[in-house]
């Protein structure tokens, strides 16, 4: 009975230090105070307790993409099976099927049924990035959806760590080759500064035929300073001179786990605009799909979309 009553007090203890700790910014943000300074580490082990995790996933979303020409709204279902497919039919607002796609880590599969336009393709992974113009692999798709971080590596010696206003913000750290570029340190970034290229066309050239495109590559990760949900992410691509950014908000949860329901991608380059949001209209996680895509006879196979 003692050992019971032992384990039922370090029980309530811990639990109550752990309310603590995680109101003790909520009462600082409520009195108008800052935000407590927190190591890299300490933000990525919070935020860690956020990640949506799933093995099977089904969605309907709504869809706004903006090309940088045209304005397009459209419905979809979705369907994951984790780290190995996720399907997608697409429906214009009357909702009739006008497209399906099936994408894996290797591979894309589409079937346009749009009259006028109806042809199939199977290729490999590689075309989402010519299609979203920024490169891309399943996992970034993946965890695009339902709000998880992309590309945040474990490990403090990664990241800075700053606060900015009511967030926490983690940037990656310089390296010498970056630093040449860019032309300052990362402790001297502000929160949004928008990072440039700081040589002459041609000094730049040369320089990217010297560095890997992950070398001149920033990342920075925004996280609210009370619950340590992601709620931006800027992707600074200095080797190809565009930005990705990623915005999470109007969070809810689904069976103890947090998801944002609406999400925006705004890709930028010297050129163009893109942008895409997504709003989740219903998710699921506890039911396994299956993911069917028949090729209609008399369409036509097309090499390139």
């Amino acid at each position: 009975m003692l050992n019971k009553q032992k384990t039922y007090r370090i029980f309530v203890l811990l639990l109550t230090v752990a309310l603590l700790v995680s109101c003790s910014n909520q009462k600082r943000v409520s009195k108008g105070k800052p935000l407590k300074n927190k190591s890299s580490g300490a933000i990525l082990n919070k935020y860690a307790e956020n990640y949506f995790n799933f093995e099977w996933l089904g969605m309907k979303i709504s869809a706004d993409l903006d090309d940088g020409e045209k304005k397009t709204s459209f419905k979809a279902n979705i369907r994951v099976k984790k780290d190995s497919i996720i399907w997608v039919s697409i429906s214009p607002a009357l909702g009739v099927e006008v497209a399906r796609l099936v994408i894996t880590p290797d591979s894309l599969k589409l079937i346009s049924k749009v009259p006028g336009d109806k042809y199939y393709y199977l290729g490999d992974f590689s075309m989402m990035s010519d299609i979203a113009k920024t490169d891309i692999d399943f996992e970034m798709v993946q965890n695009l959806l339902v709000g998880n971080a992309i590309g945040l590596e474990q490990g403090e010696d990664k990241y800075k760590s700053r606060i900015d206003d009511k967030q926490y913000m983690l940037i990656s750290k310089y390296n010498r080759k970056l630093k040449k570029v860019v032309g300052v340190d990362e402790k001297d970034v502000a929160p949004d500064d928008s990072l440039e290229v700081d040589l002459s066309y041609k000094k730049y050239e040369r320089v990217k035929k010297r560095v890997d495109e992950e070398d001149l590559l920033v990342k920075r990760y925004w996280f609210n300073g009370i619950d340590y949900r992601l709620e931006r992410s800027v992707f600074d691509d200095l080797y190809n001179r565009r930005s990705v950014i990623v915005e999470h908000e109007d969070f809810k949860l689904y069976e103890g786990q947090s998801y944002p329901e609406i999400t925006r991608l705004i890709i930028s380059s010297l050129l163009t605009t893109q942008s895409l949001q997504i709003e989740i209209n219903r998710l699921k996680t506890s039911k396994e799909y299956e993911f069917p895509f028949e090729i209609p006879k008399d369409f036509e196979r097309k090499t390139n979309i």
